[in-house]
């Protein structure tokens, strides 16, 4: 399935922890971003508390993002973060929408070199936010996603998902400098992959 901006006349599209770049890859017509501090970005920030819930009604959005976040959230109990916050940005995506999460994968040494990985995805993984999961009973272990995988693999593009994704463009990231360096690092990632990238979509 290619995926391309969509051609509606308004379109709302929510980076969750958006950090100092707001992402906006399918250049929706709004951009909404949440994290869980301030960041001087041209997008006023919704700052929200680690496990305090998403500040929009349901099915808000055409399109969701998490860049590098799902390895923060701790599946620590009581308070599992990562499914909270699956199932929260799920409720607030709209039928139809579509999700994409990029994440540094299992087993990278990537995943855990980072003291503040705490969580550590594999390619099965997603397999627990699809609609093969889906419970007549009750939620697996309180998971309500129900999603269909689009795409589920390694990320070699990341040009296309990541650096030109960026909303807003650094003078340092305008440096020849910095070019030369992202390129390097574009064609490196794309031989020695080591983030996994989701793109899901939210059945009807």
């Amino acid at each position: 399935m290619k995926l391309e901006p969509n051609s509606k006349k308004s379109t709302r599209h929510l980076d969750f922890g958006c950090g100092a770049n707001p992402r906006n890859p399918f250049q929706a017509n709004e951009l909404i971003t949440v994290d869980i501090q301030n960041h001087s970005n041209q997008v006023p920030t919704h700052k929200i508390e680690p496990g305090s819930q998403l500040p929009f009604d349901n099915e808000t959005f055409d399109y969701i993002s998490a860049y590098d976040v799902l390895e923060h959230l701790s599946r620590e109990a009581p308070n599992n973060l990562f499914i909270y916050y699956m199932n929260e940005l799920h409720r607030v995506l709209r039928p139809g929408g579509i999700a994409v999460f990029v994440f540094p994968s299992f087993p990278h040494r990537d995943a855990f070199s980072d003291p503040t990985h705490v969580n550590f995805i594999t390619s099965k993984s997603v397999d627990f936010f699809t609609n093969n999961q889906i419970r007549t009973t009750r939620p697996y272990e309180g998971i309500l996603t129900n999603y269909s995988v689009i795409r589920n693999s390694k990320l070699r593009r990341w040009k296309r998902w990541v650096y030109d994704s960026q909303l807003f463009n650094t003078e340092e990231e305008l440096t020849v400098r910095r070019k030369i360096s992202l390129m390097k690092r574009t064609a490196l990632r794309a031989v020695f992959p080591q983030h996994r990238i989701w793109i899901l979509t939210k059945n009807f």
